[in-house]
């Protein structure tokens, strides 16, 4: 069999290499790309892992709250035995603004709140000081067992021991400090801090703060009298 050798004439020449391979890339550039002669691997060309969601506010806030439980009821067990027992059963209070005792807002009833289930979860006898005296019922709305009218609550509770505490808001973040006190002897039975950011859902619950309508007192007019 007589080999024939291929003239030179009869090999693509170099433009028209370059035109197939601009073809390519305009119809394939996916796959062409990866025989482009002149491609290389950057590291600002590789794509960036994509980014991890951040924590949902409320859950990051229910940590938080758990955690200051943690504290305030592991110091509440490491007391004197004879001082530290929080009596038979413990009521919660609202928090309230550290600058104004009867300021509060949504993030103190909310810290009071949370604070009560981690009281019944660690089997403490937690006083229900809200419950009213019998439901009502409105149609379209539903049942209500739990009124802030005095004339709808007991106006007497038992409880050997109150839960309480303050908050202070900052610029970037939110200082609560809770404390179990005994009732009898107002002897602080255990304390506890946590610090919280500023952030859109710490806005919102406090977003609403309102202070206690105080009844101002008659004035009170002294005259010296000389004897």
């Amino acid at each position: 069999m007589q080999l024939t050798s291929k003239r030179s004439s009869d090999w693509p020449t170099p433009s028209f290499l370059l035109k197939i391979m601009v073809l390519a890339l305009l119809f394939s550039p996916g796959q062409a790309a990866a025989f482009w002669p002149f491609s290389h691997s950057k590291a600002e060309d590789v794509a960036p892992p994509p980014a991890v969601l951040p924590v949902n506010e409320a859950v990051a806030l229910r940590n938080e709250i758990q955690g200051l439980a943690d504290e305030l009821f592991r110091n509440l067990a490491n007391a004197d035995a004879e001082t530290g027992a929080p009596g038979k059963s413990i009521l919660v209070c609202t928090f309230v603004d550290l600058k104004k005792l009867t300021r509060t807002s949504s993030l103190g009833r909310y810290v009071a709140e949370q604070l009560m289930s981690e009281m019944q979860q660690r089997q403490y006898e937690v006083v229900e000081i809200r419950k009213s005296q019998a439901v009502m019922l409105q149609e379209k709305r539903g049942e209500f067992g739990l009124s802030r009218n005095p004339a709808e609550v007991s106006p007497t509770v038992a409880a050997g021991a109150m839960l309480t505490g303050t908050y202070t808001p900052n610029k970037d973040s939110i200082v609560i400090n809770a404390r179990i006190i005994d009732n009898r002897s107002a002897r602080l039975l255990s304390s506890a801090t946590a610090i919280i950011p500023r952030n859109q859902l710490a806005e919102q619950l406090l977003s609403d703060t309102a202070s206690v309508g105080e009844i101002k007192p008659m004035p009170f007019h002294l005259k010296k009298f000389e004897l």
